[in-house]
């Protein structure tokens, strides 16, 4: 769609005919036919040569030829759709050309889709792919950005790492980089024929900046262009309408909270990493630390320290089993620490061959339905299911683009009031979730259960619509998590008669416990991983014949290793990053090769930097002063601080933390690098006695051995299933092909 200001009488274009005007530099065509101007980029020779058929086609289609109002001089389409907020009107009413930005390219598509009740065509301009229609006060183009469109760095002065001391770079200012340019071309070409902008990226911190991003573009070509703001939680088509008819002014301060986020971030990582690898590492290898990335690896080394740690305890028990049905009953008084007392019960209790029911007790329970997920709540849970954070987080974003689950970066766990949870129950009737939404919607009133976080942002995460068809996978098993939740959050509790016996044998007593459902409630749709069985109809003074009495020996258990899951969750206690970047970081722990295993390990560099950042540098492994900056970022979102305040508070304490590492460099530098030492150095090469074999990741994971002297010395070896260095040969052959011959 090719707006232009320049009108072109009827006269200058006969019918049939093709003339050309310039606009902003660029050259339009105009063709005439069947009373209609249309315009076209290109020139007039370029049309009149094209076949009447290809004209035709162009004339006909939204894009690239759209129809010249001679009158008013603004190209307008001549289909009107409802659209953008502004309800049916008359199609000559069209005056306003609105520029909608969005994150992606899918998103652009599915607000498209939504605004333009499927009219929209994609256009492709200036390289960029985007989708245009016309709504009834407006000619509307969805322009999708690529995330963040600008990158913040240092000058090029300050880049040369061996060059700068990495305490100047702590008030050096970041320079803004537009990245790609030629994206920031494109959006500084459609300021000139844009009246108004409308911001539809995420509404959170991190999308608010993408749109502001792209937005100073704009209006660097176009000062004082008018820009708005949709606020959805869901890509489901009534709450998309429902925020373009109630557009509000883009958030500053929840931009300029992400923005401090940048650039706090930045300037830790930066000056940790460059002050650990030039002044305390070796080699090649470069030591990353930062203000969130270090104390989440010091809680994965600090739990497997525990484990090590832990001394096992031995206890015993004693179990009879009794009846017909037989069951199980513990001696009362167990576990015993002593092997002695256990086997003391076992010689009591074998005196007599019946045990005799003592008392039956008989109760209820009710279990309450589990509060809504939240993101942290839902990637623990997926990771529970054995999926990694990054892959469900990727396939919950996928979820949400494609109108199918609310916006999953959320902290709250308590549905808002304006939600209409009988609606979505509607929306599920079609799905094969039918059954349980049918029953819930039969009840008189709907009690949704609650969590202990209460944000304003965005609900919780739930499903907005039945799940599109398609092959198992992890997309399906994330959405499966989340409608399976958000049924159970809205039903009644479960309900379990609890019965406890007592029984009698030899002077020793012991006890059973046996559960049965009353009422399954949400656990119908969520049903326990090990239920408990129930037991067989007792009473008093009943006596019960002995199957077994037998003894069994166990230990204390250490403190399991952390998960994925487990350790999102305890970021989120701790304060830790965001509802956005807690999964980031526990995946850049693995991309740098600072932890490994699906029971979450330091690896030897990592647990040596935490322990030494833990013995010289203390701020920055523990979760106070991290936390402490994430409360100063939010109080710049509710507009309590500002972006200057908070980083200038975060530099202070980089430069006090700086100074105590540099106290220290000896000792610090002299820890890492004996233990990066033992980690990379695999001893001499066997090929040519002067290099050293050495520790390489090829770009699809593979790891292997290569010389140091490489390229001189091409020896290489790789490693068996158990760790062993295994002769580069035959059958290494599918390895071979996908590792480079350069070490």
């Amino acid at each position: 769609m090719m707006p232009f200001a320049k009108a072109i009488k009827a006269a200058d274009v006969p019918e049939g005919g093709v003339a050309e005007t310039v606009v902003g530099g660029r050259t339009i065509a105009i063709i005439h036919r069947d009373g209609t101007f249309f315009a076209l980029d290109g020139s007039a020779r370029t049309w009149a040569g094209r076949s009447e058929r290809e004209r035709w086609r162009a004339t006909n289609s939204f894009a690239p030829g759209t129809r010249a109002d001679t009158t008013s001089g603004r190209a307008k389409r001549t289909r009107t759709r409802t659209g953008c907020g502004i309800r049916r009107s008359s199609p000559r009413a069209v005056g306003l050309r609105r520029l909608i930005l969005a994150e992606k390219y899918s998103a652009a598509r599915r607000l498209a889709q939504i605004l333009s009740e499927g009219m929209a065509e994609k256009v492709r301009a200036d390289g960029f792919s985007q989708f245009a229609f016309s709504s009834a006060d407006a000619d509307v183009i969805v322009f999708p950005l690529r995330g963040h469109v600008v990158e913040i760095d240092y000058p090029d002065a300050d880049r040369d790492w061996r060059a700068i001391d990495p305490e100047s770079l702590i008030d050096v200012e970041p320079v803004r980089r537009e990245a790609p340019p030629a994206l920031h071309d494109a959006l500084r070409r459609l300021a000139e024929t844009t009246d108004e902008v409308v911001l539809a990226t995420d509404y959170d911190r991190e999308g608010e900046l993408i749109g502001i991003e792209a937005l100073e573009t704009l209006r660097a070509a176009r000062p004082g262009l008018p820009a708005r703001r949709a606020r959805f939680s869901a890509m489901a088509a009534a709450e998309v309408r429902r925020a373009f008819d109630d557009l509000t002014d883009p958030n500053w301060a929840l931009a300029e909270a992400a923005a401090a986020r940048q650039r706090i971030d930045l300037a830790w990582g930066a000056v940790l990493t460059r002050f650990l690898t030039l002044e305390c590492g070796s080699g090649r290898q470069v030591l990353s630390a930062g203000r969130v990335q270090t104390p989440t690896l010091r809680l994965v080394a600090d739990r497997e320290r525990d484990r090590e740690s832990f001394v096992p305890r031995p206890f015993w028990n004693v179990t009879l089993v009794a009846g017909d049905p037989p069951f199980d009953a513990e001696a009362i008084g167990g576990p015993f620490w002593d092997l002695g007392g256990a086997q003391a019960v076992i010689a009591l209790a074998g005196l007599e061959e019946s045990a005799v029911v003592a008392d039956v007790q008989r109760s209820e329970r009710r279990e309450p339905p589990p509060p809504p997920f939240n993101t942290t709540g839902l990637l623990a849970q997926a990771s529970r299911q054995g999926l990694s954070s990054p892959r469900a987080m990727a396939a919950a974003q996928d979820l949400y683009v494609r109108g199918e689950i609310s916006y999953p970066r959320t902290d709250n766990t308590v549905y808002p009031g304006a939600l209409h949870l009988r609606d979505l129950l509607g929306r599920l009737t079609t799905s094969p979730y039918r059954e349980f939404a049918e029953r819930l919607l039969a009840q008189p009133s709907l009690e949704a259960s609650r969590g202990p976080i209460q944000t304003t942002d965005h609900p919780p995460i739930h499903p907005t619509g039945p799940e599109a068809k398609r092959r198992p996978g992890t997309r399906q098993a994330v959405y499966d998590l989340i409608a399976r939740r958000f049924l159970a959050t809205l039903s009644p509790a479960s309900v379990v008669a609890v019965t406890e016996a007592r029984l009698r044998l030899g002077g020793v007593e012991f006890r059973a416990i046996g559960n049965r459902v009353l009422e399954p409630g949400w656990r119908e749709i969520l049903p326990p991983e090990h239920p408990v069985a129930d037991l067989p109809p007792l009473r008093p003074a009943v006596v019960l014949p002995v199957r077994e009495l037998r003894l069994t020996q166990d230990e204390t258990r250490p403190p399991p290793l952390h998960t994925q899951g487990s350790l999102l969750l305890t970021m989120q206690r701790l304060g830790l990053g965001t509802k956005s970047t807690r999964h980031e970081i526990v995946d850049l722990l693995f991309r740098r090769q600072y932890v490994s295993g699906r029971a979450l390990r330091a690896t030897p560099s990592g647990r040596a930097l935490v322990d030494a950042l833990a013995l010289y540098g203390p701020e920055v492994t523990t979760p106070t002063m991290t936390g402490h900056l994430e409360d100063r970022m939010t109080a710049i979102a509710e507009g309590r601080a500002t972006l200057a305040d908070v980083v200038g508070e975060s530099r202070d304490a980089l430069r006090a933390l700086l100074v105590e590492l540099r106290s220290h460099e000896g000792s610090l530098a002299r820890w890492l690098r004996d233990a990066t030492f033992f980690e990379t150095d695999y001893g001499p090469c066997d090929a040519c006695g002067e290099g050293r074999f050495v520790r390489r990741r090829a770009p699809n994971g593979w790891t292997f051995l290569g010389c140091s002297a490489f390229p001189k010395c091409r020896r290489r070896m790789r490693f068996g299933e158990a760790g062993q260095r295994i002769p580069w040969g035959s059958e290494a052959a599918t390895a071979a092909d996908a590792i480079p011959a350069t070490a």
